[in-house]
């Protein structure tokens, strides 16, 4: 599998400990990391910059990972593709129903260092297939 650690990441977690643990981890192994702590502020990160990959936690308040991806649908479609969800979530039926509609990856909270890399590896490949 190539290694693709040059590329930019962006995590959007309301949890601060889990955005830290996965910036340290992306950080570690080579990536430019930015976090945002809602939606709201990951959207004015995009404003200025364009990410590799997207982070997205689904549950958040002010902007959620629902309403964020579907204003990338409408304003940055070329960044939905990029997106792998995270969600602590695995009963809610609207977060499923929206998870198998869009078709993105998700990785359900706590999830191991390997699955994170592993699903960004997995992302990109398919981007650049």
């Amino acid at each position: 599998m190539a290694q693709h650690t040059s590329c930019t990441i962006l995590v959007v977690e309301d949890e601060p400990s889990i955005a830290h643990a996965l910036a340290g981890l992306l950080d570690r192994q080579g990536y430019t990391v930015t976090t945002a702590g809602n939606g709201v502020l990951a959207w004015e990160h995009l404003r200025m910059q364009r990410y590799d990959v997207i982070l997205c936690d689904l549950i958040m308040p002010e902007l959620d990972g629902h309403a964020f991806y579907t204003l990338l649908q409408q304003y940055y479609p070329f960044l939905a593709s990029r997106v792998i969800f995270l969600t602590g979530d695995t009963i809610g039926e609207s977060n499923t129903a929206f998870l198998q509609a869009c078709s993105q990856p998700c990785l359900y909270k706590p999830c191991r260092a390997d699955e994170v890399l592993g699903a960004i590896e997995q992302l990109l490949c398919a981007i650049e297939a």
